[in-house]
């Protein structure tokens, strides 16, 4: 994935409904790639997959939740948000408190470099919503399967297939919704993969409804795995303890 734009926090944006269309549609598709991590080289096994030091990427003041990142991950200053915009340069669809996994892999130049940042993932927090989790985590997830899906380069959308959602229990034992949606690129360019996949658990911290985006190249040697991409996933947890057992007593 090569980019995205980083700008100061919006204001805070709560999902109206369901039915309401949010328009989305941005940044070269499998450019994108925010994930939580920070630490050292690479374990041998693979980019991502090891323990390796871990730090907390947190949201926004409603958000109540964080999610823990390590190895092959850089922090965004606390504040920046990462975004993707439309044809129009509308922001289609962001993320606050936001990481990026193997930040400026490529340095490429010429036809297919982009010019902006590069990197392989990317992770952080999605706009909070009133909704429950499970219409949450698709709302969300078809914001970004169409903003990861238009291709800026040559005014196009990519191939997407169905949105997949699932109930999931996470690493501290609390209940959330997660929704994952494959995307191919046709003609990708030297920065990019041609498979992406944007993934969102959502989760009740008791007052609104947080979210976690993730989205990641896939099919190359140095793209965040599977089991790595499920750990950071699962890491999402309520900031409050009385909050997270209360939350657990509910399932």
């Amino acid at each position: 994935m090569t980019s995205r734009t980083d700008r100061p926090p919006a204001p805070l944006l709560a999902l109206a409904a369901v039915a309401v269309a949010l328009v989305l549609v941005t940044g070269g598709v499998v450019v994108a790639g925010w994930a939580g991590r920070v630490g050292g080289p690479a374990p041998a096994d693979g980019p991502g997959e090891g323990a390796g030091a871990v730090q907390l990427v947190r949201g926004g003041e409603h958000d109540a939740a964080v999610l823990e990142v390590g190895d092959g991950w850089t922090l965004r200053p606390r504040g920046t948000s990462l975004f993707y915009t439309d044809a129009q340069g509308r922001i289609s669809a962001g993320i606050d408190g936001a990481a990026v996994f193997r930040d400026g892999f490529c340095e490429a130049d010429g036809p297919g470099a982009s010019g902006r940042p590069s990197n392989r993932a990317i992770a952080g927090f999605g706009r909070v919503s009133r909704l429950a989790p499970r219409p949450t985590s698709r709302e969300l997830a078809r914001q970004w399967r169409d903003a990861v899906a238009y291709d800026h380069r040559t005014a196009t959308t990519h191939e997407t297939g169905p949105l997949r959602t699932r109930e999931v229990e996470l690493a501290d034992g609390s209940a959330a919704v997660r929704t994952d949606v494959a995307l191919r690129v046709a003609d990708p360019g030297v920065c990019e993969a041609a498979r992406v996949q944007v993934s969102v658990v959502s989760l009740d911290t008791g007052r609104w409804t947080s979210s976690v985006v993730l989205v990641r190249d896939r099919g190359v040697p140095d793209a965040l795995g599977d089991a790595a991409a499920d750990r950071l996933l699962g890491s999402l947890r309520p900031t409050s303890g009385e909050l997270a057992q209360s939350l657990r007593s509910r399932t």
